[in-house]
């Protein structure tokens, strides 16, 4: 059992800090990054991730890769939008000016997005749900679900990213 003990204690020296990196980068909160490191070593450490003799490290940064991403899907588009944002106001901090962007971004797609993509949008961003489970919900194809989806990030990215198309 010691032996276990020091292995996963190598792993957190020599890695901690690039996983967290990696987490950083990916979901963009401090908190929610040293949390989902954190779940990979006590995953580790309670035997429900066993790595593999072979390359255990990069064993390692796929699953923190794998953590983030289902934390990610997890959020709501609120959540998205407003951990994405770098954009800054006078007289507000940059959580603020992103949360304020993040509620324009939302409000402009609920006022200008037609109803069925609309739709479709709050379906698989603050609900979560599949393509196939949105098609089944609306009674539509999923091939119109994914265009429906494509359609609205367009809309948002020609409206609040134009030069970045």
């Amino acid at each position: 059992m010691s032996d276990g003990k020091i292995e996963i204690e190598r792993l957190y020296i020599g890695n901690h800090q690039r996983l967290l990196h990696v987490a950083r980068a990916m979901l963009k909160d401090e908190d929610e990054a040293g949390d989902a490191v954190s779940d990979v070593f006590a995953k580790l450490a309670d035997g429900s991730l066993v790595l593999p003799v072979e390359h255990p490290e990069s064993y390692l940064y796929v699953t923190m890769r794998n953590l983030c991403l289902d934390r990610i899907r997890k959020m709501t588009i609120r959540e998205r939008i407003e951990r994405r944002l770098t954009f800054t106001e006078p007289n507000l901090t940059p959580v603020e000016a992103e949360q304020e962007r993040a509620a324009e971004m939302i409000a402009y797609a609920e006022r200008t997005f037609p109803k069925q993509i609309w739709r479709v949008f709050q379906l698989r961003f603050d609900e979560g749900l599949k393509y196939r489970e949105i098609a089944q919900r609306l009674g539509i194809s999923e091939v119109t679900v994914y265009k429906h989806l494509a359609e609205a990030l367009k809309i948002l990215k020609e409206k609040f990213n134009p030069t970045r198309r």
